[in-house]
């Protein structure tokens, strides 16, 4: 009996070990593998050498972090006002229009940095790279879009219908 009682929770113990783990903040445990496709999907787009490669990426995510902190930024603007909604609080129509300015000038900011992003990209990248790197981010949404359309759209009869994972 005691065998067998040890022997059913070393495999229990197995079995909780072979879960997978935490997300890891934004994105979940998936967003390495996210990354990694982006990098592939850009590196196939651009038809970048090693040489290229080597110079670009550190850019790019020089790059990304700087739009993370815009991002981070926008995200701190919004807070007071979900606290207010949350506590049902008037919110006056200058509180509206500040925020809506400083949205707009974080907004120029992204728009800003992604084109000094591509601007800089000139020492590595040849003149037809830099026309598909501007083209990418646009192309990628829309294929995601597309794709989740497609993969969560209802079928005629029968409710929704499991499709495979492709990556």
């Amino acid at each position: 009996m005691n065998k067998t009682v040890i022997i059913f929770s070393t495999l229990l113990c197995a079995n909780l070990y072979a879960q997978p783990g935490k997300s890891k903040g934004p994105g979940g445990q998936y967003s390495e593998r996210m990354e990694m496709m982006l990098i592939w999907k850009l590196t196939d787009e651009l038809n970048l050498t090693e040489g290229q490669a080597e110079n670009f990426f550190p850019l790019m995510r020089s790059h990304q972090k700087d739009v993370m902190e815009l991002r981070r930024q926008e995200k701190i603007l919004f807070e007071p006002m979900y606290k207010k909604i949350k506590s049902n609080e008037n919110i006056t129509q200058p509180e509206v229009n500040n925020l809506l300015n400083k949205i707009t000038a974080i907004d120029n900011k992204k728009s800003k940095a992604r084109v000094d992003f591509i601007k800089k990209s000139s020492d590595v990248l040849e003149p037809d790279q830099q026309l598909r790197l501007l083209m990418f981010e646009p192309k990628v949404k829309s294929e995601v879009q597309r794709d989740m359309r497609e993969r969560f759209k209802p079928s005629k009869r029968g409710g929704m219908k499991k499709q495979k994972r492709r990556f």
